[in-house]
C-alpha cells in the first residue's frame, strides 16, 4: 500500500530541518551589518560570564563561569 502524501512530506521535512539546518533568514548576497552596540555589548557579557565545556562523549556546554577561575584555565574550554 502506498504511503500519504502527508507522512512522506514530514519525513522530508524532518531530513531537511536536521541534514541541512534551519532556513536563513536573511539575503546571503548582501554585505554583513555592522554588529549594534547593544550586540557588542550582549556578547561581550555572555563571553565574560559564560565558558564553554565538554563533557566526557565530547558534547559542549555553556556554564556560567567559576567566581575563582583563572583565564588560562577557562580558555582551554575543558572540565577538569
Amino acid at each position: 500500500m502506498a504511503r500519504a502524501g502527508g507522512e512522506n512530506r514530514r519525513v522530508t521535512d524532518w531530513l531537511a530541518r536536521h541534514l541541512l539546518g534551519p532556513a536563513q533568514v536573511g539575503n546571503g548576497r548582501e554585505p554583513m551589518r555592522p554588529a549594534s552596540d547593544d550586540e557588542r555589548a550582549r556578547e561581550r557579557e555572555l563571553r565574560t560570564t559564560l565558558v564553554r565545556v565538554e563533557d566526557a562523549h565530547g558534547r559542549s556546554y555553556l556554564v556560567e563561569r567559576a567566581e575563582d577561575a583563572t583565564p588560562d584555565a577557562s580558555a582551554a574550554g575543558r572540565t577538569p
